[in-house]
């Protein structure tokens, strides 16, 4: 890999503020801090594909990365898209973004307010999914079939992922914390043969555990409809020099998001959306069919960077501080950019398409 640029100290502009002013008000000063074009744009995401498809998994930034959007929308000028994905998902690509490797990625909510957390110089600049739900698979003949049972068994969840804070606030549910099950961090690849082969109880993470209910493996528990709490929210995060010097590739890049949100947004695109994620992934249809039923596309897929969506991370910011995953908080909306989502509706013309969320999470607007 080559390096990737150094934190900047630019955009430090309040949400508010940039909402009030729009996204054209926002581009005028960062074209004039635009460099020359760069030749590569590398993008890290955790790898949630299997059968030896890495994947971004069920989300926009899966169309994305299928349809090859990307590379058909900078080919023309020559740039190169260099996908980087990570066995050891938010973690791993902290270390990455860490050792200037990369310059835009896809994160859950979880491991995106970590590294912001801790430093790590990133702007949020398009949502990709929202609402995600988790699931604990068991070990053949294991005997769980509550959050209860968890107490004194073999459990593993990848830390610093955004299946972290579900699983301990479904723990906190029954009256559990992590110190009361023999909790073990282990990447997804390894968790699956795990729990096939009865080495451990249970693994906590998203729908790809359906792909183990042929190997004798049971989904005990889901998330679904718990509320927010127990849900999971991700997006695009810029590193913030490669925000403020390469605004036009930004832009660009977040234009085909948008794209591929619209798109996943139609409901007459429900059962190709469901292929798409099987085909790009390895992982079963049955496992993105579980986890869409039931849910509006068109509230799923909405990329904006609205109230309800910032609300959101502000209540992973504050769990992650009353669970002790983190040590610091931050200015979570200082944190967003919106002006770059608000730009592409434009361009787009997808106005209507969406309906923004106030801070409860309700559609504006709504009776």
């Amino acid at each position: 890999m080559t390096s990737a640029p150094t934190s900047h100290p630019a955009l430090h502009l309040s949400r508010r503020a940039v909402l009030a002013t729009g996204a054209a008000t926002l581009a005028a000063p960062m074209l004039l801090r635009a460099q020359s074009p760069a030749k590569v744009i590398r993008i890290g995401s955790p790898d949630l594909g299997t059968a030896g498809k890495p994947s971004p998994g069920g989300s926009v930034f899966a169309i994305v990365q299928a349809n090859k959007w990307l590379e058909e929308e900078f080919a023309k000028d020559g740039i190169k898209v260099e996908w980087n994905f990570f066995r050891g998902a938010g973690p791993a690509v902290h270390e990455a973004l860490s050792a200037k490797q990369l310059d835009i990625v896809s994160l859950g909510d979880l491991a995106a307010v970590i590294g912001r957390a801790r430093g790590l110089p990133t702007r949020f600049v398009a949502a990709t999914g929202r609402g995600s739900n988790s699931y604990l698979a068991t070990a053949p003949g294991a005997s769980i079939k509550t959050v209860a049972d968890l107490k004194g068994k073999k459990v593993t969840v990848l830390k610093g992922t955004a299946y972290q804070r579900t699983f301990d606030n479904l723990l906190a549910s029954a009256g559990l914390t992590e110190k009361d099950v023999k909790l073990i961090n282990m990447d997804w690849p390894t968790s699956k043969s795990a729990v096939v082969s009865g080495q451990i109880d249970a693994t906590f993470g998203g729908s790809d555990l359906f792909l183990l209910k042929e190997q004798g493996v049971s989904i005990a528990l889901s998330t679904k409809g718990r509320g927010p709490a127990y849900t999971i929210n991700s997006g695009i995060l810029a590193t913030e020099e490669f925000t403020t010097q390469q605004p036009q590739l930004v832009q660009r890049f977040v234009r085909q998001v948008v794209r591929a949100a619209h798109w996943a947004s139609q409901e007459t695109h429900r059962e190709a959306i469901v292929k798409l994620y099987a085909e790009n992934s390895g992982n079963p249809e049955l496992a993105f069919r579980e986890e869409l039923a039931g849910d509006v596309l068109g509230t799923r897929y909405s990329p904006l960077i609205d109230d309800g969506f910032v609300a959101g991370y502000e209540g992973v910011l504050s769990d992650g501080l009353k669970l002790g995953l983190l040590r610091q908080g931050f200015d979570v909306k200082a944190w967003f950019e919106p002006g770059f989502v608000q730009q592409a509706v434009k361009d787009l013309k997808l106005e209507k398409q969406w309906r923004e969320t106030d801070a409860t999470g309700k559609a504006r607007g709504a009776a």
